[in-house]
């Protein structure tokens, strides 16, 4: 959905409730345009708790699915590509720097505007005009990220200016570095859950910005709590696609240890020391259980000369699958691979009889890696 589309769909919903757009939504429409497309979109609603499940109800009426709801007065709803975050107006208070937020609700948006992050992302829309009471408009207009809510009661307000200085190419206002002092001393107060969170978000990014902000929140001293002590960034980092799991790439082996990981990112730190291959069958032997994100580590971290191999089989493993028994299907597969990469002939191996059943998976992976480095030294010639 498109920004604009999004402003006249407001429009509607305000017949009916006090609701307007804040935050990135906003910030984006007034910095790209209307036409952008947007996929996350906040809102916040005056009145209660009745107020909200009033206009959750009307949203699930209009085809939104609720994905979350909280007691304390906040809903998260899909509609097709769109993310929608509903919370009532509130102010918050924290019982210590670091500390997760006592919330209480208001009917002044201005109070609301008190607890965001930084001036241009506490920008409202009413379907109509932009609500401005820190002088957001101006700082985007300069692109200036400037603080707002305290550092001190939430460290990772840090970590999300660095992540939007290099998602937007904005510069630090002067009063950042005044506040970051105070995340640099409160950030060990903040649970490593929320500091990963974070950098999973930041792992979205394009790599260029991905890495930028990554090397910053480490100069910052913001990811001390989940990193040991002599950091020292690879010389080369191989990402692959955006995820929000390819954080774990570039940090690997200095991660500290029981952080709150997904199975898929501490089976890919993992990673086997020591293994040498010498062509994609030893590639493919080894590794054809692996992971994406595993093999990138590996990549990162461990392959010398055989980079360039493990990248071109992390690019087409996925397309290269031969089934053994019976022949007609095996053939069968094999025409296709042979059609889809101009391949002239097929390894002998491939088309040897068929093993007993207790050797066909060691079999047609040495089938598959021995197709995998004919396809790369054909590949490797011509480039």
């Amino acid at each position: 959905m498109r920004i604009g589309d999004v402003w006249g769909v407001l429009r509607e919903w305000r017949r009916r409730f006090d609701v307007y757009l804040v935050g990135g939504v906003v910030r984006d429409g007034l910095l790209y345009g209307e036409g952008k497309r947007v996929e996350d979109c906040d809102v916040v609603l005056r009145g209660g708790r009745d107020t909200l499940k009033g206009f959750v109800s009307h949203l699930k009426g209009e085809g939104f699915v609720l994905k979350k709801w909280s007691v304390f007065g906040t809903a998260e709803l899909k509609k097709g590509n769109l993310n929608l975050d509903v919370a009532l107006l509130r102010r918050e208070f924290y019982a210590y720097p670091g500390a997760l937020p006592q919330v209480e609700f208001t009917d002044s948006l201005e109070e609301d505007s008190r607890r965001r992050d930084f001036t241009v992302n506490a920008l409202y829309c009413d379907g109509e005009k932009i609500l401005d009471f820190h002088g957001g408009v101006r700082d985007l207009k300069m692109r200036l990220l400037k603080p707002l809510a305290s550092f001190a009661d939430d460290p990772t307000r840090a970590l999300r200016g660095v992540r939007y200085r290099h998602k937007l190419g904005f510069s630090y206002h002067p009063s950042f570095f005044e506040s970051l002092k105070d995340a640099q001393r409160y950030i060990p107060n903040v649970s490593p859950q929320r500091i990963t969170n974070e950098v999973r978000l930041t792992a979205l990014l394009r790599k260029k910005s991905f890495l930028g902000a990554l090397k910053e929140g480490v100069g910052f001293g913001l990811l001390r709590t989940i990193l040991k002590e002599g950091y020292k960034p690879p010389d080369r980092v191989y990402l692959g696609r955006p995820s929000p799991h390819r954080w774990v790439v570039p940090l690997a082996p200095f991660l500290k240890e029981d952080l709150p990981l997904t199975g898929e990112e501490r089976e890919a730190v993992s990673i086997p020391r020591g293994l040498r291959v010498k062509n994609l069958v030893d590639v493919h032997m080894n590794m054809h259980r692996w992971s994406d994100l595993k093999v990138l580590v590996y990549t990162t971290w461990e392959a010398g000369r055989e980079r360039e191999m493990l990248r071109f089989y992390l690019r087409f493993r996925g397309y290269v699958r031969v089934k053994v028994y019976p022949m007609e299907e095996r053939l069968k597969s094999l025409k296709e691979i042979a059609r889809r990469f101009s391949l002239r002939e097929i390894p002998e191996i491939c088309l040897a009889e068929a093993p007993k059943p207790h050797l066909r998976q060691r079999y047609r992976l040495m089938c598959e890696g021995e197709i995998l480095q004919k396809m790369f030294r054909a590949y490797h010639s011509r480039t």
